[in-house]
Protein backbone atom coordinates (compact mmCIF):
# COMPACT_ATOMS: atom_id res chain seq x y z
CA UNK A 1 0.00 0.00 0.00
CA UNK A 2 1.07 3.12 -1.14
CA UNK A 3 1.01 5.97 1.82
CA UNK A 4 -0.63 9.42 0.89
CA UNK A 5 1.35 12.45 2.86
CA UNK A 6 -0.98 15.56 3.87
CA UNK A 7 1.05 18.76 3.63
CA UNK A 8 0.64 20.70 6.86
CA UNK A 9 0.62 24.19 5.04
CA UNK A 10 -2.52 23.35 3.41
CA UNK A 11 -4.37 23.27 7.11
CA UNK A 12 -3.47 26.13 7.45
CA UNK A 13 -4.66 28.08 4.43
CA UNK A 14 -8.32 26.60 4.68
CA UNK A 15 -10.41 29.36 4.50
CA UNK A 16 -12.91 26.86 6.85
CA UNK A 17 -14.14 28.95 9.85
CA UNK A 18 -13.23 32.56 8.54
CA UNK A 19 -17.03 33.03 7.62
CA UNK A 20 -17.72 33.19 11.31
CA UNK A 21 -15.43 35.86 11.77
CA UNK A 22 -16.41 37.83 9.33
CA UNK A 23 -19.94 37.26 10.64
CA UNK A 24 -18.88 38.30 14.15
CA UNK A 25 -16.74 41.73 13.33
CA UNK A 26 -19.97 42.49 10.71
CA UNK A 27 -21.98 42.23 13.71
CA UNK A 28 -19.98 44.48 15.85
CA UNK A 29 -19.57 47.06 12.88
CA UNK A 30 -23.62 46.47 12.67
CA UNK A 31 -24.38 46.76 16.20
CA UNK A 32 -21.84 50.29 16.30
CA UNK A 33 -23.77 51.82 13.43
CA UNK A 34 -27.43 50.63 14.76
CA UNK A 35 -26.18 52.56 18.32
CA UNK A 36 -24.74 55.47 16.41
CA UNK A 37 -28.46 55.49 14.19
CA UNK A 38 -30.49 54.84 16.75
CA UNK A 39 -29.39 55.47 20.12
CA UNK A 40 -27.30 58.57 19.10
CA UNK A 41 -29.89 59.55 16.70
CA UNK A 42 -32.90 59.39 19.74
CA UNK A 43 -30.79 61.87 21.89
CA UNK A 44 -30.41 64.22 19.19
CA UNK A 45 -34.33 63.81 18.83
CA UNK A 46 -34.76 64.54 22.66
CA UNK A 47 -32.17 67.11 22.80
CA UNK A 48 -34.72 68.90 19.67
CA UNK A 49 -37.49 67.87 21.74
CA UNK A 50 -36.59 69.79 25.41
CA UNK A 51 -34.71 72.77 23.62
CA UNK A 52 -38.53 73.23 22.14
CA UNK A 53 -39.61 72.61 26.08
CA UNK A 54 -37.56 75.63 26.61
CA UNK A 55 -37.85 77.67 24.34
CA UNK A 56 -41.91 77.52 24.87
CA UNK A 57 -41.79 78.21 28.98
CA UNK A 58 -39.01 81.15 28.01
CA UNK A 59 -41.73 82.47 25.18
CA UNK A 60 -44.41 82.21 27.79
CA UNK A 61 -42.63 83.93 30.39
CA UNK A 62 -41.70 86.74 28.26
CA UNK A 63 -45.05 87.39 27.45
CA UNK A 64 -46.75 87.35 30.62
CA UNK A 65 -43.61 89.85 31.78
CA UNK A 66 -44.87 92.22 28.92
CA UNK A 67 -48.40 91.70 29.01
CA UNK A 68 -49.37 90.84 32.69
CA UNK A 69 -48.78 93.16 36.27
CA UNK A 70 -45.19 90.75 36.84
CA UNK A 71 -42.78 93.12 38.43
CA UNK A 72 -40.18 89.82 38.70
CA UNK A 73 -40.54 90.07 42.75
CA UNK A 74 -42.84 86.73 42.69
CA UNK A 75 -42.22 83.31 42.54
CA UNK A 76 -45.72 82.50 41.65
CA UNK A 77 -46.16 85.33 39.06
CA UNK A 78 -47.54 85.04 36.25
CA UNK A 79 -44.29 85.04 34.04
CA UNK A 80 -42.80 82.47 35.96
CA UNK A 81 -46.01 80.22 36.51
CA UNK A 82 -46.59 80.57 32.67
CA UNK A 83 -42.91 79.47 31.72
CA UNK A 84 -42.69 76.18 34.36
CA UNK A 85 -46.37 75.22 32.64
CA UNK A 86 -45.52 75.96 29.32
CA UNK A 87 -42.51 74.16 29.65
CA UNK A 88 -43.39 70.82 31.30
CA UNK A 89 -46.65 70.87 29.06
CA UNK A 90 -43.87 70.08 26.04
CA UNK A 91 -43.15 66.40 26.21
CA UNK A 92 -39.74 64.77 25.71
CA UNK A 93 -39.79 61.53 24.40
CA UNK A 94 -43.17 60.75 25.30
CA UNK A 95 -42.13 61.83 29.36
CA UNK A 96 -42.59 65.35 31.16
CA UNK A 97 -39.17 67.01 31.47
CA UNK A 98 -38.06 67.87 34.85
CA UNK A 99 -38.47 71.50 35.83
CA UNK A 100 -38.05 72.48 39.48
CA UNK A 101 -41.85 74.26 39.92
CA UNK A 102 -40.91 77.89 40.95
CA UNK A 103 -44.02 78.56 43.28
CA UNK A 104 -41.93 76.48 45.67
CA UNK A 105 -39.17 79.62 45.70
CA UNK A 106 -36.89 77.35 43.88
CA UNK A 107 -35.60 79.69 40.97
CA UNK A 108 -33.01 76.97 39.62
CA UNK A 109 -34.63 75.93 36.50
CA UNK A 110 -37.17 79.27 36.13
CA UNK A 111 -35.37 82.48 36.43
CA UNK A 112 -34.79 86.42 36.74
CA UNK A 113 -31.92 88.04 35.94
CA UNK A 114 -31.14 89.09 39.20
CA UNK A 115 -31.57 85.95 41.17
CA UNK A 116 -28.69 84.55 38.78
CA UNK A 117 -27.13 87.49 36.64
CA UNK A 118 -24.08 84.82 35.73
CA UNK A 119 -26.53 82.72 33.88
CA UNK A 120 -27.46 85.71 31.02
CA UNK A 121 -26.37 88.09 28.68
CA UNK A 122 -25.37 91.61 29.79
CA UNK A 123 -28.17 92.94 27.73
CA UNK A 124 -31.04 91.70 30.31
CA UNK A 125 -29.66 93.68 33.34
CA UNK A 126 -31.78 96.49 32.29
CA UNK A 127 -34.29 94.46 30.54
CA UNK A 128 -37.28 91.94 31.31
CA UNK A 129 -35.53 88.29 30.96
CA UNK A 130 -36.78 85.23 31.87
CA UNK A 131 -34.36 81.92 32.01
CA UNK A 132 -35.76 78.69 31.47
CA UNK A 133 -33.78 75.08 32.06
CA UNK A 134 -35.68 71.74 30.67
CA UNK A 135 -34.03 68.41 32.57
CA UNK A 136 -34.44 65.00 31.16
CA UNK A 137 -31.06 63.56 32.50
CA UNK A 138 -29.62 60.83 35.03
CA UNK A 139 -29.34 64.14 37.71
CA UNK A 140 -33.39 64.49 37.79
CA UNK A 141 -33.87 61.10 37.77
CA UNK A 142 -35.78 60.94 34.32
CA UNK A 143 -32.89 59.64 32.16
CA UNK A 144 -33.96 58.40 28.33
CA UNK A 145 -33.12 54.74 27.97
CA UNK A 146 -30.95 53.41 25.37
CA UNK A 147 -31.83 50.56 22.91
CA UNK A 148 -28.30 49.43 21.83
CA UNK A 149 -25.92 50.88 24.04
CA UNK A 150 -26.59 48.38 26.76
CA UNK A 151 -25.07 45.79 25.22
CA UNK A 152 -21.71 47.74 25.58
CA UNK A 153 -22.39 49.12 29.39
CA UNK A 154 -24.59 51.96 28.26
CA UNK A 155 -27.68 51.88 29.65
CA UNK A 156 -28.94 55.05 29.91
CA UNK A 157 -28.41 58.86 28.71
CA UNK A 158 -29.51 62.41 29.06
CA UNK A 159 -30.48 65.44 27.84
CA UNK A 160 -31.11 69.36 28.85
CA UNK A 161 -31.90 72.59 27.46
CA UNK A 162 -31.81 76.09 28.73
CA UNK A 163 -33.28 79.28 26.66
CA UNK A 164 -33.54 83.37 27.69
CA UNK A 165 -36.28 84.92 26.48
CA UNK A 166 -36.49 88.70 26.49
CA UNK A 167 -39.46 91.21 26.42
CA UNK A 168 -38.28 94.77 25.60
CA UNK A 169 -39.52 97.93 23.86
CA UNK A 170 -40.62 97.82 20.72
CA UNK A 171 -41.99 100.86 19.06
CA UNK A 172 -43.73 99.16 15.41
CA UNK A 173 -46.85 97.02 14.49
CA UNK A 174 -48.49 95.70 11.24
CA UNK A 175 -51.65 95.11 12.06
CA UNK A 176 -52.24 99.05 13.31
CA UNK A 177 -55.76 99.60 13.07
CA UNK A 178 -57.75 102.44 11.55
CA UNK A 179 -58.76 104.59 14.38
CA UNK A 180 -56.57 107.37 14.73
CA UNK A 181 -57.14 108.27 18.30
CA UNK A 182 -56.65 111.97 20.23
CA UNK A 183 -54.21 111.52 22.84
CA UNK A 184 -54.49 112.28 26.40
CA UNK A 185 -54.03 116.13 27.27
CA UNK A 186 -53.89 118.30 30.78
CA UNK A 187 -56.82 119.66 31.59
CA UNK A 188 -56.51 123.56 32.06
CA UNK A 189 -60.05 124.50 30.82
CA UNK A 190 -63.66 123.39 31.69
CA UNK A 191 -65.27 122.46 29.00
CA UNK A 192 -69.13 123.27 29.87
CA UNK A 193 -68.50 126.40 31.95
CA UNK A 194 -65.97 128.07 29.63
CA UNK A 195 -63.60 128.75 33.11
CA UNK A 196 -60.53 127.42 33.97
CA UNK A 197 -60.30 124.77 35.14
CA UNK A 198 -56.68 122.85 36.45
CA UNK A 199 -57.91 119.31 37.39
CA UNK A 200 -57.92 115.87 36.26
CA UNK A 201 -58.09 114.93 32.62
CA UNK A 202 -61.42 112.50 32.53
CA UNK A 203 -63.34 110.15 30.12
CA UNK A 204 -65.70 113.74 29.40
CA UNK A 205 -62.80 115.78 28.40
CA UNK A 206 -62.51 118.14 25.71
CA UNK A 207 -59.51 119.26 24.33
CA UNK A 208 -60.04 123.18 24.28
CA UNK A 209 -57.71 125.25 23.21
CA UNK A 210 -59.26 126.45 19.62
CA UNK A 211 -62.28 128.03 18.23
CA UNK A 212 -64.32 126.81 14.93
CA UNK A 213 -61.96 127.66 12.52
CA UNK A 214 -59.09 126.26 13.58
CA UNK A 215 -56.86 129.29 15.44
CA UNK A 216 -56.21 129.52 19.01
CA UNK A 217 -59.45 130.69 20.88
CA UNK A 218 -58.93 133.94 22.47
CA UNK A 219 -61.42 133.39 24.96
CA UNK A 220 -59.89 130.36 26.24
CA UNK A 221 -57.55 131.99 28.77
CA UNK A 222 -55.72 128.85 30.14
CA UNK A 223 -55.98 126.16 27.43
CA UNK A 224 -55.76 122.99 27.57
CA UNK A 225 -51.71 121.58 26.41
CA UNK A 226 -50.67 118.12 25.40
CA UNK A 227 -47.18 117.24 24.85
CA UNK A 228 -46.24 114.02 22.68
CA UNK A 229 -43.86 111.49 24.37
CA UNK A 230 -40.50 111.65 23.80
CA UNK A 231 -36.98 109.66 24.53
CA UNK A 232 -36.73 111.36 27.91
CA UNK A 233 -40.43 112.17 28.63
CA UNK A 234 -43.72 110.37 28.68
CA UNK A 235 -45.04 113.80 27.96
CA UNK A 236 -48.89 114.60 28.81
CA UNK A 237 -50.09 111.46 26.86
CA UNK A 238 -51.13 107.93 28.19
CA UNK A 239 -48.55 105.55 29.24
CA UNK A 240 -47.87 102.07 30.79
CA UNK A 241 -45.59 102.86 33.31
CA UNK A 242 -44.28 104.90 35.86
CA UNK A 243 -40.32 106.75 35.79
CA UNK A 244 -38.89 103.19 36.85
CA UNK A 245 -40.16 101.44 34.56
CA UNK A 246 -41.95 98.58 36.36
CA UNK A 247 -44.66 99.50 38.01
CA UNK A 248 -47.76 100.05 36.14
CA UNK A 249 -49.57 103.87 35.47
CA UNK A 250 -52.71 104.37 36.63
CA UNK A 251 -53.99 104.38 32.90
CA UNK A 252 -52.76 101.08 32.63
CA UNK A 253 -56.15 98.90 32.28
CA UNK A 254 -58.00 101.87 32.04
CA UNK A 255 -61.36 101.30 30.30
CA UNK A 256 -61.56 103.80 27.38
CA UNK A 257 -64.76 104.45 25.03
CA UNK A 258 -63.64 105.26 21.77
CA UNK A 259 -65.58 107.53 19.60
CA UNK A 260 -65.88 107.58 16.05
CA UNK A 261 -66.04 111.68 15.06
CA UNK A 262 -68.17 113.01 12.76
CA UNK A 263 -67.36 115.21 9.67
CA UNK A 264 -68.67 118.45 11.59
CA UNK A 265 -66.49 117.69 14.63
CA UNK A 266 -63.57 117.46 12.17
CA UNK A 267 -64.31 120.35 10.15
CA UNK A 268 -64.83 122.51 13.54
CA UNK A 269 -61.38 120.80 15.72
CA UNK A 270 -63.75 119.33 18.41
CA UNK A 271 -61.87 116.71 20.01
CA UNK A 272 -63.11 114.51 23.21
CA UNK A 273 -61.44 111.80 25.04
CA UNK A 274 -61.19 108.43 23.13
CA UNK A 275 -62.20 111.03 19.74
CA UNK A 276 -60.68 108.50 16.59
CA UNK A 277 -60.77 109.10 12.83
CA UNK A 278 -61.84 106.02 10.88
CA UNK A 279 -58.61 105.88 8.38
CA UNK A 280 -58.33 104.30 5.15
CA UNK A 281 -55.20 102.67 5.48
CA UNK A 282 -53.21 100.01 3.21
CA UNK A 283 -54.89 99.45 -0.12
CA UNK A 284 -58.64 100.35 1.38
CA UNK A 285 -61.11 101.82 -0.52
CA UNK A 286 -64.56 101.08 1.06
CA UNK A 287 -66.32 99.69 4.03
CA UNK A 288 -65.15 96.48 3.17
CA UNK A 289 -61.74 96.78 2.91
CA UNK A 290 -62.60 99.45 6.63
CA UNK A 291 -64.01 96.27 7.95
CA UNK A 292 -60.72 93.75 7.40
CA UNK A 293 -58.26 96.10 8.69
CA UNK A 294 -59.83 96.35 12.03
CA UNK A 295 -60.46 92.21 12.14
CA UNK A 296 -56.93 91.21 10.63
CA UNK A 297 -53.67 92.48 10.01
CA UNK A 298 -53.06 95.00 7.04
CA UNK A 299 -49.22 93.53 6.28
CA UNK A 300 -47.57 96.90 6.68
CA UNK A 301 -45.17 98.19 8.94
CA UNK A 302 -46.12 101.61 11.15
CA UNK A 303 -43.67 102.67 13.34
CA UNK A 304 -43.66 105.61 16.40
CA UNK A 305 -42.53 108.58 14.97
CA UNK A 306 -43.35 107.44 11.56
CA UNK A 307 -46.71 109.15 9.59
CA UNK A 308 -49.93 107.77 9.19
CA UNK A 309 -52.05 108.35 6.26
CA UNK A 310 -55.31 110.74 7.13
CA UNK A 311 -57.58 109.50 4.03
CA UNK A 312 -60.94 108.96 5.85
CA UNK A 313 -63.46 106.55 5.39
CA UNK A 314 -66.43 107.78 3.15
CA UNK A 315 -70.01 107.81 5.18
CA UNK A 316 -70.36 106.92 8.45
CA UNK A 317 -68.71 104.12 10.12
CA UNK A 318 -70.48 102.99 12.68
CA UNK A 319 -72.06 100.45 10.87
CA UNK A 320 -68.83 98.46 9.29
CA UNK A 321 -67.05 99.32 13.21
CA UNK A 322 -69.47 97.21 15.21
CA UNK A 323 -69.83 94.56 12.36
CA UNK A 324 -65.97 93.95 12.56
CA UNK A 325 -65.84 94.46 16.35
CA UNK A 326 -68.89 92.14 17.52
CA UNK A 327 -71.53 91.06 14.84
CA UNK A 328 -69.94 89.01 12.31
CA UNK A 329 -68.95 85.31 12.48
CA UNK A 330 -65.45 86.50 12.08
CA UNK A 331 -65.13 89.63 14.60
CA UNK A 332 -62.58 90.25 17.05
CA UNK A 333 -65.26 89.69 19.67
CA UNK A 334 -66.37 86.27 18.33
CA UNK A 335 -62.58 85.14 17.66
CA UNK A 336 -62.34 84.77 21.59
CA UNK A 337 -66.05 84.84 23.37
CA UNK A 338 -64.60 84.26 26.43
CA UNK A 339 -61.83 86.33 27.15
CA UNK A 340 -62.45 89.11 29.81
CA UNK A 341 -61.43 91.83 31.61
CA UNK A 342 -60.38 90.70 35.29
CA UNK A 343 -59.42 93.42 38.02
CA UNK A 344 -58.31 91.13 40.50
CA UNK A 345 -56.52 88.89 38.32
CA UNK A 346 -52.82 88.33 39.86
CA UNK A 347 -54.22 89.66 43.28
CA UNK A 348 -52.34 92.90 42.61
CA UNK A 349 -55.50 95.49 41.79
CA UNK A 350 -54.28 95.95 38.11
CA UNK A 351 -55.74 93.15 36.53
CA UNK A 352 -55.71 91.78 33.09
CA UNK A 353 -57.35 89.86 30.54
CA UNK A 354 -58.47 86.70 31.74
CA UNK A 355 -60.15 83.21 29.94
CA UNK A 356 -58.15 83.74 26.78
CA UNK A 357 -58.12 80.56 24.83
CA UNK A 358 -54.78 82.58 23.46
CA UNK A 359 -51.41 83.38 24.96
CA UNK A 360 -52.10 86.95 23.27
CA UNK A 361 -55.74 87.43 22.65
CA UNK A 362 -57.04 88.51 19.30
CA UNK A 363 -58.76 91.06 20.90
CA UNK A 364 -55.75 92.78 22.06
CA UNK A 365 -55.01 95.13 18.73
CA UNK A 366 -53.20 98.24 18.07
CA UNK A 367 -54.65 101.29 18.01
CA UNK A 368 -52.43 104.53 16.76
CA UNK A 369 -52.11 107.99 19.30
CA UNK A 370 -52.05 111.24 17.78
CA UNK A 371 -51.10 114.75 18.63
CA UNK A 372 -54.41 116.57 18.55
CA UNK A 373 -52.06 119.83 17.49
CA UNK A 374 -50.79 118.02 14.92
CA UNK A 375 -54.20 116.69 13.72
CA UNK A 376 -55.76 120.24 13.48
CA UNK A 377 -52.67 121.50 11.53
CA UNK A 378 -53.24 118.97 9.41
CA UNK A 379 -56.17 119.19 8.50
CA UNK A 380 -56.64 122.95 8.36
CA UNK A 381 -53.45 123.35 5.82
CA UNK A 382 -54.46 120.13 3.68
CA UNK A 383 -51.76 117.84 4.95
CA UNK A 384 -52.92 114.07 4.07
CA UNK A 385 -50.55 112.46 6.89
CA UNK A 386 -49.59 113.27 10.57
CA UNK A 387 -47.31 111.61 12.49
CA UNK A 388 -47.66 109.02 15.13
CA UNK A 389 -47.14 109.83 18.94
CA UNK A 390 -47.76 106.44 20.30
CA UNK A 391 -49.36 103.12 19.69
CA UNK A 392 -51.21 101.63 22.50
CA UNK A 393 -52.52 98.09 22.73
CA UNK A 394 -56.47 98.09 23.46
CA UNK A 395 -58.38 94.92 24.65
CA UNK A 396 -61.64 94.94 23.19
CA UNK A 397 -64.71 94.49 25.26
CA UNK A 398 -67.76 95.36 23.34
CA UNK A 399 -69.44 98.19 21.97
CA UNK A 400 -71.55 100.97 23.44
CA UNK A 401 -75.69 100.80 23.80
CA UNK A 402 -75.80 103.02 20.99
CA UNK A 403 -73.26 101.27 18.55
CA UNK A 404 -71.38 104.37 17.69
CA UNK A 405 -68.33 103.57 20.83
CA UNK A 406 -66.01 100.78 21.48
CA UNK A 407 -65.07 99.77 25.02
CA UNK A 408 -61.58 98.70 25.80
CA UNK A 409 -58.77 98.65 27.79
CA UNK A 410 -55.39 100.32 27.59
CA UNK A 411 -52.60 97.33 27.70
CA UNK A 412 -49.48 96.19 26.40
CA UNK A 413 -49.04 94.89 22.64
CA UNK A 414 -46.66 92.58 21.39
CA UNK A 415 -45.11 94.66 18.40
CA UNK A 416 -41.90 94.84 16.18
CA UNK A 417 -38.67 96.92 16.38
CA UNK A 418 -38.37 99.01 13.78
CA UNK A 419 -34.30 100.06 12.73
CA UNK A 420 -32.65 102.82 14.55
CA UNK A 421 -33.29 104.40 18.05
CA UNK A 422 -36.86 104.27 19.58
CA UNK A 423 -38.46 107.88 19.66
CA UNK A 424 -40.00 107.18 23.34
CA UNK A 425 -38.91 106.27 26.63
CA UNK A 426 -39.36 102.44 28.04
CA UNK A 427 -42.31 103.67 30.68
CA UNK A 428 -43.98 105.35 27.31
CA UNK A 429 -43.92 102.42 25.39
CA UNK A 430 -47.06 100.19 25.22
CA UNK A 431 -45.65 97.97 22.45
CA UNK A 432 -43.54 95.45 23.76
CA UNK A 433 -41.12 93.37 21.40
CA UNK A 434 -40.46 89.27 22.66
CA UNK A 435 -37.92 87.52 21.30
CA UNK A 436 -35.68 84.55 22.44
CA UNK A 437 -31.80 85.54 22.09
CA UNK A 438 -30.24 82.45 23.92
Amino acid sequence: MTRQSVDPRGRRNSERGTILLQVAIGGVVLLAFAMFVVDYGMLWVGRRMAQNAADAGALAGAVALALDNDDQSRSDGPAKTAAYRFATANMVLGETPVVNDPTTGDFTDVMFYKEAPAKFPPECKDAGCIRVDVHRDQARGKSIPSWFGGLVGVTDYGVRATATAWAGVGDTTDCLKPWAVIDKWDEHWDHVTDMPKDAEWTLDSHYDRYDDMGDPDPSITTPDVYIPPTKDSVGTGFYPYESDGKTFSKWYGLQLTLKAGSQKEIKEYDYGAGWFMALAIGDSTGKKDYKNNIKGCIGVDYTIGGELPLETEPGDAVGPTRQAVEQDDDSLIKKDPNAEWNPNLYGTGIGGVDKSAYAVSPRIVPVPLINPDALLDAAKNGRTTVTIANIMGFFIEGMTKDNKGVIGRLVNIPGLKASGTPTISPSSAWIKMIQLIR
